[in-house]
């Protein structure tokens, strides 16, 4: 949110941010919750912006509602006057759909709407196949019927598919751009937050954020609480085998070569990993000879080639790691 704020705010007079599932705005342990840090944040960057936004938030508990309402309350009295008088909350009492749906259709469709949706997968792979209202629900969801297909997949497959056909939906939903990251929820189920973006800019800086949590693979985070689990998954060094593959590979499709910002466009277009991590990436190929570049220095301004006679690669056992 840090990094978007001040990007929305240089743009927008108005700027609008909405949660489903607001919760109460506090943990057990009193840590403060996803609106809370969000009204912060954006306040904090109204500092530096003389814009307005709206802060709309959606909680089908009560009693959830009540304890957010007083947590909203105390944060804006932590802000000044001429802070808090520019930033107006919407507390709601209700599902999020329809009734988020119908307020956000109210505030508009704007091209630089963003999107950040966590879905998980098992509910659909495990009841809906004979219950029909969990597939309506299902279609819904998705805005088609496609996604049914999962359960003629191996089981090892469900899951990745449904990820995959949820991201279509939104990409048919004019989310031109889209990244996963996957979670474990306190049930120890995996979950998964799907981002969509019309713009290059916002698929950058939100590859920036996942990688900051997950330094070794991008895409996954990891439990702080589970020292064990932290032993067995600690790696120093970002597994960039995979992007040197498909570099090489999208290298040799070019009888002329590929230029470094083409090159990094490719990797934030078509893969998980960062444009900043192609320059280093480019010059472990060329210190293996898998390829050479000219001039010999490494910028925006070199081509890459492929070397005359590259040595053998072998599949990275990372695949997941690939769109």
């Amino acid at each position: 949110m840090k990094a978007w704020a001040p990007i929305l705010l240089s743009r927008h007079d108005v700027i609008s941010y909405a949660e489903g599932f607001a919760g109460a705005g506090v943990y057990k342990r009193g840590e403060p919750g996803s609106p809370v840090i969000a009204y912060e944040v954006f306040a904090d960057t109204l500092h530096r912006f003389p814009k307005r936004m709206r802060v709309v938030l959606m909680e089908e508990d009560a009693r959830r509602v009540k304890e957010l309402q007083h947590q909203m309350e105390f944060a804006r009295s932590r802000q000044p006057d001429s802070i808090a008088q520019r930033m107006a909350v919407d507390i709601r009492h209700g599902d999020f759909r329809p009734t988020l749906v119908q307020k956000l259709r109210e505030l508009g469709r704007y091209p630089s709407t963003e999107v950040m949706v966590t879905f998980e997968p098992a509910f659909l792979t495990r009841f809906a196949e004979k219950h029909d209202g969990h597939r309506q629900l299902g279609d819904a969801a998705f805005g088609s019927q496609e996604w049914q297909s999962v359960f003629q997949q191996p089981s090892s497959h469900k899951f990745t598919f449904l990820r995959e056909q949820y991201r279509a939906a939104l990409r048919r939903a004019g989310f031109t751009h889209t990244l996963y990251f996957e979670m474990i929820d306190e049930g120890n189920r995996k979950l998964y937050l799907i981002f969509g973006t019309q713009h290059e800019l916002g698929l950058e800086k939100m590859k920036d954020a996942m990688w900051k949590v997950d330094p070794s693979y991008g895409v996954r985070y990891r439990d702080p609480r589970d020292t064990q689990q932290q032993m067995l998954e600690l790696v120093f060094e970002p597994d960039t085998a995979p992007l040197r593959r498909i570099l090489r590979d999208f290298i040799s499709e070019a009888p002329d070569g590929r230029t470094i910002p083409e090159l990094k466009r490719y990797a934030l277009l078509e893969t998980v990993y960062r444009p900043a991590q192609v320059i280093d990436a480019v010059r472990q190929l060329r210190d293996a000879d898998a390829v050479a570049t000219n001039p010999r220095a490494i910028n925006n301004k070199t081509r890459v080639h492929l070397a005359a006679a590259p040595p053998a690669s072998s599949a990275s056992a990372e695949q997941g790691a690939l769109w």
